[in-house]
């Protein structure tokens, strides 16, 4: 039962890491756009939309290759 604990913690990890890193970005960029600050409608919402993809991005692969080292450790320590 342990052994898949690990494995769903970690995509959780992903998956909530994304979810936010997206909509934080294009939140602040649609509150932006909104006609009382700089009515810019798509402008900063897509910005914000760019800016998220690259931290989500960022951050998965720092994620993956911390997973990876933690498994190859894991593997030597079985051998």
């Amino acid at each position: 039962m342990r052994q898949w604990v690990g494995p769903l913690r970690f995509l959780l990890t992903i998956g909530w890491y994304m979810v936010l890193s997206l909509l934080i970005p294009t939140g602040l960029g649609y509150w932006l756009d909104r006609p009382e600050m700089f009515d810019r409608r798509p402008l900063f919402t897509l910005i914000g939309l760019g800016i998220g993809t690259v931290i989500a991005f960022y951050g998965l692969v720092r994620m993956l290759r911390r997973y990876r080292a933690e498994q190859n450790e894991l593997n030597k320590d079985k051998r």
